[in-house]
């Protein structure tokens, strides 16, 4: 943290609220003084997210994830410490000055794996603009493909397989990294450029990292595949891969939806109608990482695949898993048979978001879509067509969704459902929740566990507290408490009080910093310190201590043959009963 002053990380810290910032990327609901959220670290159904308003902090009831509003935009924007506290700054407008002196980033073990493909991505670039690549240009600018979004997307073009080859080795990269990169291949003459003679959209991950490429042909070859994509990598892999995510996660979140399309041309469709929250599943069925990655942006998923059969198949699906999978989402009634692509072309901006402002339901779709998949002159069929539609009803409609479809279900097929009890209100949604389990300071505490998190707690409040632990106790027996308290002593040595965002900061361990999270926003321990109550907490662990003891010795006598022994043991069992019965008189 040597790069961003101590003062200004509180000055951000104070002037950026956490539910300002927390609701650019959740849908917050107030509840009290405080607010609640879906949880969007864990598999959510129920708001299990809590922020508290005073503190200025989140915790999950469930998964136990806490922290601070620098915590939560590192943990969901995937970035360090450091980079997320600018990013709160810009948020707000604070102007944050950065020194990188003392400042050494981890190394990214794919770094030169990147490097690899941003120089490609640069060459290929370069190439669209040269004399080879003139007719891959040409042929942009027919697909109304402008130069911002040759830009914004880094569109370029690979030309012969020779020349790209030649290139990278000019460039030093060894055989072993081209391969592993997926930019050349082996073949009966050697080593050849994967990609040649074709238009080049680069594939990024989550987090803006070049991973591979998509590249279409531009002349039509007899036999030659229309789009060839960048094999399994070390680097690349598309089922966890969104294409265009890195772009769009923040006009998603802005516009509080995400169309999702079938290809990277889709989403180029998208943009030259100035739509810039669309993103695309790499490979022909989504998958559970992809999903995971679209609820992360808390938003609305428009789906908008194309109009033809293929289409409304792999619009089936992907609404099968997201329904499993708690993500809302709507379905672009696309009765055109055509892509967003072409829909652009033909009828340009006005007729592609004409066609996105039409959608409907994911109940409304199964009742055209499940037509072709069943046969309702077939007795068996109809039964599986309505009860198929049922289920969706009971997993995504609220009561008045439930009863108009329940009474279109019975006019079409015959089979009435309003008279089944639901597992639950139909206003609910029916999805599995993670398990609840108490974590931390939620659990009923006892004996010598519940005194050490309380002097702890002390501790954070007081630099002499901490002191007197360390001085009449010594050790913490728990390993949470123990690996906190580290924390503490280490910052109380160049400070006389702690500085909480700092020691936040500081903690490695995500499962320390969610138990000090839980610590701070315990509301049963006092708000400041209390030598009362410290000095009693510090007696109870004393007494664990020697009641530990006299357990043992218990044992040992039971266990001992020889009585010359046991009356030795029992002395010393005396001595630490009288030990013990005196700390109270002591105190009192």
């Amino acid at each position: 943290m040597s790069w961003i002053k101590e003062e200004d990380m509180r000055a951000i810290r104070q002037q950026a609220d956490i539910v300002d910032i927390m609701s650019n990327y959740l849908t917050l609901e107030k509840k009290g003084k405080n607010y609640r959220a879906i949880c969007p670290f864990h598999d959510d159904h129920d708001p299990s997210l809590s922020i508290s308003t005073d503190k200025q902090i989140f915790k999950c009831f469930v998964c136990g994830t806490g922290g601070n509003v620098f915590t939560f935009v590192q943990k969901i924007e995937e970035i360090s410490f450091p980079e997320a506290v600018a990013k709160v700054a810009q948020m707000i407008g604070y102007p944050l000055e950065i020194s990188t002196n003392g400042f050494e980033p981890k190394p990214n073990v794919n770094q030169p794996y990147y490097d690899v493909m941003n120089d490609y991505i640069a060459y290929t670039q370069y190439e669209l603009n040269a004399a080879t690549g003139m007719a891959c240009l040409e042929y942009c600018h027919r697909r109304n493909i402008n130069e911002d979004i040759i830009k914004r997307f880094q569109i370029g073009y690979a030309p012969a397989q020779e020349k790209s080859y030649h290139y990278l080795k000019a460039k030093k990269y060894s055989d072993e990294i081209l391969l592993d990169t997926g930019l050349i291949r082996e073949g009966n003459d050697g080593y050849t450029s994967t990609f040649f003679d074709r238009l080049m959209i680069p594939i990024h991950d989550e987090n803006g990292n070049p991973v591979g490429f998509t590249a279409r042909i531009i002349t039509n070859k007899e036999g030659a595949p229309k789009y060839i994509n960048t094999s399994q990598t070390k680097i690349y892999e598309k089922s966890n891969l969104v294409f265009n995510y890195h772009r769009a996660k923040d006009f998603a979140r802005k516009k509080h939806h995400c169309i999702l399309v079938e290809g990277a041309m889709d989403v180029i469709a998208l943009e030259k109608a100035d739509i810039h929250e669309g993103v695309a599943c790499l490979g022909t069925a989504c998958t559970t990482n992809q999903i995971n990655l679209l609820k992360r942006l808390q938003v609305g998923i428009v789906v908008c695949y194309d109009g033809d059969r293929a289409g409304m198949d792999a619009t089936y699906k992907f609404s099968k898993m997201a329904c499993e999978h708690g993500l809302h989402f709507v379905i672009v009634n696309n009765r055109t048979k055509k892509d967003p692509d072409e829909i652009f072309e033909e009828q340009g901006k006005d007729g592609l978001e004409a066609l996105i402002s039409k959608t409907v339901s994911y109940v409304e779709f199964l009742f055209g879509y499940l037509l072709t998949k069943y046969n309702l002159d077939n007795y068996e069929d109809k039964k599986k067509y309505a009860e198929e539609i049922y289920d969706a009803i009971k997993k995504t409609c609220d009561e008045v969704e439930s009863a108009t479809y329940l009474s279109r279900i019975k006019t079409q097929t015959g089979f009435d459902f309003s008279a089944l009890t639901h597992d639950q209100k139909p206003s609910e949604r029916k999805h599995t929740s993670a398990p609840r389990s108490y974590t931390y300071l939620e659990a009923p505490l006892q004996g010598r566990l519940k005194a050490e998190q309380s002097c702890l707690a002390m501790m954070l409040l007081s630099k002499e507290a901490a002191m007197r632990f360390k001085d009449e106790i010594g050790f913490f027996k728990d390993d949470l408490c123990s690996k906190l308290s580290l924390y503490c002593y280490d910052m109380y040595r160049s400070k006389d009080r702690l500085d909480m965002d700092g020691l936040i900061a500081s903690i490695d361990e995500e499962e320390v910093r969610n138990f000090f999270i839980s610590l701070i926003g315990n509301s049963s321990l006092p708000g400041k310190y209390d030598e009362e109550y410290f000095q009693d907490c510090l007696i109870k662990i004393k007494e664990c201590t020697l009641k530990e003891q006299i357990d043992l010795i218990n044992q040992k006598i039971e266990s001992m043959p020889s009585a010359m022994e046991k009356l030795k043991l029992a002395s010393k069992k005396n001595e630490l009963i009288v030990q013990k019965n005196a700390l109270r008189r002591k105190d009192g």
